[in-house]
């Protein structure tokens, strides 16, 4: 107790000593008030804006690193933190801060400099202590993200400490940051300056990468971009070096290769040395090389130890080759940042930031503070002035926006153009580029042989990526007076890098070209044979896969027996299945047959063939193969493939069987227009007649009007009914088979006299207007044509008969027995159509128009047309009922889905039933809550009807994928979303898994949603699952709800609130849950603080193990 009264007695003295101190002797500001005032355009107080706060507090957020190996002695907390207290006092002291107007809140956070810890504090500071400014170091890449979202709320940023990586500095979605350190872009650009001040195309670059340090890696990459990109400078080499010998020379032989102007980049003065003497153990040293280190230390105390002194460098690295360094130096310049200005006295600075760490507003009162205050020989972190020089920007920014512009004290666009001006601070003068980032200054130089500094350039920035070269000597004899040549050293040997490049005797070059174009004739050959042989082989290949579009593989065909498919029509609709497939028998005709079995196949009366394809019925037309199928005839059978139109037969491929070619066709069930006419001619009404002949009209329209060009054969026994009475034309296209045969002689009763006497086997579309005429007189007299007044006559008769007839007076007789006026239009069409010169046979275009100026019917489908006067039967008879009927059960329906929208099926049949629902408990359940992020924002950027509106159209989408799995939708409270598994039905463990995937559907569901008002706005959710016990029921008379009760219900809401965008946020129980399923991909998220359950651990739900490629991204 004694111990520790005497510790607290020494506490209260030091500081009682050091406040009288500051009373007494007061402190002086370093800062220039006449310079300020003019540079920062501070108004006088005459001109000042009314000040309109009784009291303002101004709250500052500071981030700064916790002390470690790396960070301890440049930007850690026990050596830095109070900087901002030496800022501040020198602002108070030279009155740019009112303490009767302002006071000043400030919030110290230590970090870690991780993206993760650094954002998390940046946020906290920004939501909950709600600062108007954050003073953040640049680690890593932290500061852009805090960039970002203090730029999103307008909230200026302020950047101390190292150099800032180049997309802080490049980046035009970045509009609030200010930075008192300079960019490493600025080394690029400097480097570009001096390479093309001096000419210099060809360099290498070499760089190393310490754990404290990895600038020279950013460097490397914004030079090597940024040359590629706006230069035509070539970088031959990039190494990285490591900080072995071994690396080093390995490194140094590739440069002999490729380069002789060398830039190095390596952080510290002891491995930069290493680095030369190991040039100079290489015998690289010499009037072909050239080395350019930068110095990329910018803090101020370490330009005070004289970056490449050799005693001190000696002193440092404990090296004793001075005089092998000396020569090496030879050969180098250096390029170094210049701080212009500097206004520090390093002790006492020191000093001043141990004993403020303990007072306000730092008030560190741990064992290190007070450590360090009683430590003579303690030194602040390097980088402590830029913080104090940041506090003071910040002052007098906030000083200049108070005098003009009072009410947007924490305007982050207006602080930052307010900070846009120049003043002298401990890290020397502080001036800003229109980007808010500090500009810099470099100079370039050498050592003579008395180790002095010798410069050679100046090169400042102005503005952004614009740069003057300031030339410090007269000739450039002064820049290379340690060179032998006293010149310029060239970026490239006259005879190249590897001395290949000179030109030698004429013998040697012809030998050199022949021997090379020997080799590219010997490469273009083989080369052509191989590409040949490529493209035939994928000629083959392709000619493969497109044939797979129409060759049917005859094991893939099942021979069937067609009589027994219809063995439930009637007796004469099956015996007429053979028929309909016929070309009908007439006097001396031979039977056609059809194969039921393999046996039948090879018959020569067998013509057709039943086969089942796909579970489809098909027929195959059987030809003798008397040719090869070349790429003409493939490329016509995919277009045969492809046809589809309502009066033409699906033509499916074709396929051969040992020695026949077999086309495949749709199978028509309604038999062969001729078979129609025959077994139903009391059926053909004139309705169903001229219909008939309007379908062949179409098909030949179509076959006429596409490459195929004409049928050649088309009879009414080619002409199918479907199950809709729809006609469609077969056989045709097929040329290249129909025109290897002879036509039959029922084909020949519908050729064309002019191509009966010329014995062509092709056909003609005069010939095909002709054949539509003979069926079309088949229909109007519902009898095959030639056989109702020439039935005495031999087919070879009537055949002779029609070629002789050459007045076209023998073709067949039409009855007129009908009472329609049309008919008669058709008739005189039908005459038209056969009459003997061909060239005055209607066209097909004429003919439908024709037939649609005869007939005023529309088109109407057979089917309908057959059934329609049934249907009118029984509607008269059924109406009235189905209308009662139908009435009843819609309001039964409307009642029973407005009950389901509110409440589980099972407690509204209950309650239909008249039972009450009692509460009941459930052991294990999955709930669910969702919550729509930035939703208050997103409100305020639209109307009430659009908030409706849109959350209508979100949540219709979620219910639709909740349908899927078993989850029932409790409520939505605003944009909350609140959805339960293993509720009200019991479903073992399945209610994980459920939830699971409905979680993951609704965030696969997010990028295809799109706001009508918002296009570019991206929507997303906030997911979080528990898994426990739960108790459910019906509370409530008026509008009854079924709830759910229950610590599971309150801790699944604490993981969604606790979540982060794009993520599913789940608990321990949830997890161990879905693990048993092996199904799903979950990370650890680890212990987090959960209000009202303490200490928590939890993971994150990405996705499904088996849908890579859908996997949520991962939080950092």
């Amino acid at each position: 107790m004694k111990k520790l009264f005497n510790f607290k007695f020494i506490i209260f003295f030091l500081f009682f000593f050091i406040s009288l101190y500051h009373f007494i002797c007061g402190r002086k500001s370093i800062l220039n008030t006449t310079n300020i005032i003019k540079s920062f355009e501070i108004p006088s107080y005459q001109n000042t804006q009314p000040f309109p706060y009784k009291n303002l507090t101004i709250k500052i957020g500071i981030l700064i690193p916790e002390d470690n190996n790396e960070t301890s002695d440049s930007i850690g907390y026990y050596k830095t933190a109070s900087g901002v207290t030496i800022g501040y006092y020198d602002l108070l002291n030279a009155g740019f801060i009112d303490e009767k107007k302002l006071k000043f809140d400030f919030f110290f956070n230590q970090i870690n400099c991780t993206k993760l810890d650094g954002t998390k504090n940046a946020i906290e500071l920004l939501i909950i202590n709600k600062v108007d400014v954050i003073i953040c170091p640049p680690c890593k890449n932290l500061a852009n993200f805090i960039s970002v979202i203090y730029t999103t709320y307008n909230r200026p940023v302020y950047l101390w400490g190292t150099t800032i990586n180049s997309f802080l500095s490049t980046s035009n979605e970045i509009q609030t940051v200010i930075s008192t350190s300079i960019s490493v872009i600025d080394y690029t650009y400097t480097m570009i300056q001096i390479l093309q001040h001096f000419q210099w195309k060809y360099v290498a670059y070499v760089y190393m990468v310490i754990p404290s340090d990895n600038k020279c890696l950013q460097m490397q990459n914004d030079f090597v971009t940024n040359v590629l990109k706006n230069t035509d400078i070539i970088v031959g080499y990039v190494g990285e070096l490591n900080t072995s010998t071994t690396s080093m020379k390995e490194i140094l032989n590739e440069i002999k290769k490729q380069a002789r102007i060398v830039i190095v980049c390596i952080p510290t003065i002891i491995y930069n040395r290493k680095f030369m003497l190991t040039v100079y153990d290489e015998g690289m040293a010499n009037n072909d090389y050239l080395y350019i280190l930068l110095g990329v230390d910018d803090s101020i105390f370490q330009n005070y130890i004289n970056y490449t002194s050799l005693s001190e460098v000696k002193q440092i690295s404990n090296y004793d080759r001075n005089e092998d360094f000396m020569e090496v130096i030879k050969y180098t310049l250096i390029l170094n940042k210049e701080t212009k200005g500097q206004n520090i006295q390093t002790n006492i600075f020191s000093n001043e930031i141990k004993n403020y760490m303990i007072e306000w507003p730092v008030n560190c009162n741990d064992t290190i503070c007070l450590k360090n205050v009683n430590d003579p020989n303690f030194q602040s972190s390097i980088y402590a002035p830029h913080l104090a020089d940041t506090m003071i920007l910040y002052g007098l920014a906030l000083n200049k926006t108070l005098s003009t512009e009072p009410l947007k004290y924490n305007d982050g666009m207006l602080i930052k153009n307010n900070s846009l001006s120049e003043f002298d601070g401990y890290t020397g003068t502080v001036d800003f580029g229109n980007d808010g980032i500090r500009l810099g200054y470099f100079y370039l130089f050498t050592y003579n042989n008395n180790s002095d500094t010798v410069n050679l350039l100046k090169i400042y920035e102005i503005n952004k990526e614009q740069y003057i070269v300031k030339k410090l000597y007269k000739n450039e004899e002064e820049i290379w007076f340690n060179r032998l040549d006293k010149k310029r050293p060239i970026d490239k040997p006259i005879c190249g890098f590897e001395n290949n490049e000179c030109e030698t005797s004429n013998f040697n070059i012809y030998v050199k070209y022949i021997i090379i174009i020997i080799i590219i004739f010997a490469i273009l050959i083989i080369g052509t044979i191989i590409l040949i042989i490529y493209i035939k082989k994928s000629k083959i290949k392709q000619q493969k896969l497109l044939d797979k579009i129409w060759l049917i593989k005859y094991e893939d065909l099942e021979i069937i027996n067609l009589r027994k498919i219809y063995s439930s029509r009637t007796v004469s609709s099956s015996k007429s299945i053979e028929t309909s497939l016929n070309t009908f028998k007439l006097k001396n005709e031979n039977d056609v047959k059809i194969a039921y079995n393999e046996d039948y196949i090879e018959d020569d009366n067998v013509k057709f063939i039943g086969y089942k394809y796909k579970e489809d019925i098909v027929i195959g037309e059987k030809f003798h193969k008397y040719f090869n199928i070349d790429n003409k005839i493939r490329s016509h059978l995919r277009f045969l493939r492809e046809i589809d139109h309502e009066n033409i037969n699906k033509f499916i491929g074709l396929t051969e069987y040992r020695k026949y070619l077999i086309p495949i066709w749709g199978y028509c069930s309604r038999k062969s227009l001729k078979d129609w006419i025959i077994n139903n001619k009391n059926d053909l009404e004139p309705f169903y007649i001229i219909s008939l002949i309007n379908g062949i009209a179409s098909g030949i329209l179509f076959i006429h009007t596409s490459k195929i060009g004409y049928h050649g054969r088309l009879t009414s026994s080619k002409c199918l009914l479907d199950d809709y009475f729809q006609v469609k034309i077969t056989s045709f296209g097929l040329k290249f088979i129909s025109e290897q045969y002879q036509r039959t002689e029922n084909e020949q009763l519908y050729t064309a006299p002019e191509l009966l006497r010329t014995l062509s086997l092709t056909g003609t579309k005069e010939g095909d207007i002709y054949s539509f005429a003979i069926i079309s007189s088949e229909l109007l007299n519902k009898s095959p044509a030639w056989f109702n007044k020439h039935e005495g006559m031999l087919i070879q008769e009537i055949i002779l008969k029609i070629k002789n007839s050459k007045l076209g007076n023998f073709r067949p007789i039409i009855e007129d027995n009908y009472n329609e006026e049309w008919i008669k239009d058709v008739i005189k069409l039908i005459k038209d159509c056969w009459d003997e010169d061909p060239l005055r046979r209607r066209k097909i275009k004429t003919i439908k128009k024709m037939l649609k100026n005869a007939v005023k019917v529309k088109n109407i489908n057979l089917m309908d047309y057959m059934f329609k006067k049934v249907e009118n039967y029984a509607a008269e008879l059924e109406e009235d009922v189905k209308i009662r009927t139908r009435q009843l059960y819609e309001e039964k329906k409307k009642c029973d889905q407005l009950l389901y929208r509110m409440m589980p099926k099972s407690v509204v049949e209950k309650l239909k039933a008249g039972e009450n629902v009692q509460p009941e408990y459930f052991k294990s359940a999955t709930v669910f809550f969702s919550d729509v992020v930035n939703f208050t924002n997103l409100c305020s950027q639209c109307t009430p009807l659009q908030v409706v509106n849109f959350l209508n159209q979100l949540y219709s989408q979620f219910d639709e994928i909740i349908e899927k799995f078993d989850a029932y939708k409790v409520e939505t409270i605003g944009d909350a979303y609140l959805v339960v598994s293993g509720i009200p039905i019991r479903n073992g463990d399945n209610h994980g898994k459920m939830i699971a995937n409905m979680a993951l559907g609704f965030m696969n569901a997010l990028p295809s949603f799109k706001l009508s008002f918002l296009p570019d706005y991206r929507l997303n959710l906030r997911i979080g699952l528990h898994t426990g016990p739960v108790v459910a029921g019906v509370v409530g008379l008026q509008m009854p709800r079924y709830c759910l009760f229950g610590d599971t219900v309150n801790t699944a809401s604490r993981m969604e609130s606790n979540g982060m965008p794009g993520c599913i946020h789940i608990s321990e129980s949830t997890e161990e849950l879905l693990s048993l399923t092996g199904e799903f991909r979950i990370t650890k998220r680890g212990n987090i603080i959960i209000k009202g359950k303490g200490n928590m651990f939890t993971y994150w739900l990405l996705g499904k193990e088996n849908e890579p490629e859908k996997w949520l991204k991962e939080p950092e």
